[in-house]
């Protein structure tokens, strides 16, 4: 009996193990301003606007005024090119996938309704 109850009682300790860490800990990412003049603005300046921008931007997207910015994150055309992976001929930017902190700024300031300041 003793032995069984050993055994249950090393089974459930092994159930409670957490394999998710960025779900238990965090993400790990920089404390951010998620708002377009804070960080927004300067990512896609970094990653982006290259190709996102004057008079012929690539796909008829430019992304260098917040209003755009703005209405492609809300209606998920941004964020969906963002996530796919670099694998997909339409994932974007085209020379490297954004980090996961990156991605997840982005996520969140659509989630805050993409404030400008």
């Amino acid at each position: 009996m003793r032995c069984l109850s050993l055994v249950i009682l090393v089974a459930l300790l092994a159930a409670c193990r957490y394999d998710v860490e960025e779900t238990l800990y965090g993400t790990n990412c920089p404390d951010v301003i998620e708002t377009y003049e804070g960080s927004v603005r300067p990512l896609l300046e970094a990653h982006c606007t290259g190709c996102h921008s004057g008079a012929f931007p690539e796909s008829g997207l430019d992304l260098t005024t917040y209003a755009s910015a703005r209405q492609a994150t809300l209606e998920g055309s941004l964020l969906d090119v963002l996530v796919l992976p670099e694998s997909n001929s339409l994932s974007m930017p085209p020379n490297g996938a954004l980090d996961s902190c990156q991605i997840a700024l982005l996520q969140n300031w659509a989630a805050l309704g993409a404030p400008e300041f």
